[in-house]
């Protein structure tokens, strides 16, 4: 668990920094395809509960896995890719956003669903992340998968 509330609210910020930043062209980079989701199974490590995990929360996390992985999917897929001046951009669209903004929403109606709001918020944390790494990765892979420039640009340049 977290030991300093100021470290939380830091990942926190750093994630939407990061939400937003998807909106602007920026340029294709192996550490931010890999440290993302890295991020997040980190926080998942240290926000997983030290006894046992009740059968509830396994079907919510479970849930939650499915509507991250097909938010990562539609982020990948409406996410453009273009060269300029030989270096390899992405950048999210507004689709980004609502594919955020749903998957919170829904993680949301989740936890009230299965009632876990009312045990604390500390207790399910760890399926939130899981969403997160999960969402984070999903787009990495299809993108990588889905456009050669990305490839192209993990693979070091021959001097010729």
């Amino acid at each position: 668990m977290y030991s300093n509330v100021g470290t939380a609210l830091l990942v926190i910020c750093i994630i939407v920094w990061v939400i937003f930043r998807q909106l602007r062209p920026k340029p294709v980079k192996k550490l931010f395809f890999i440290l993302l989701p890295l991020l997040a199974v980190y926080e998942v490590h240290q926000t997983f509960p030290q006894q046992a995990v009740p059968m509830t929360q396994w079907i919510e996390c479970i849930l939650v896995i499915t509507f991250a992985l097909i938010a990562g999917t539609i982020q990948a897929w409406y996410s453009k890719v273009y060269i300029q001046n030989q270096i390899v951009y992405v950048q999210g669209t507004a689709i980004t956003l609502i594919t955020w903004a749903s998957f919170i929403g829904i993680r949301m109606t989740l936890g009230f669903a299965f009632g876990e709001f009312a045990t604390g918020y500390h207790r399910i944390q760890w399926i939130l992340w899981i969403g997160i790494a999960v969402i984070f990765a999903t787009r990495s892979l299809i993108l990588y998968a889905k456009f050669p420039e990305i490839k192209q640009a993990f693979t070091p340049s021959k001097v010729s």
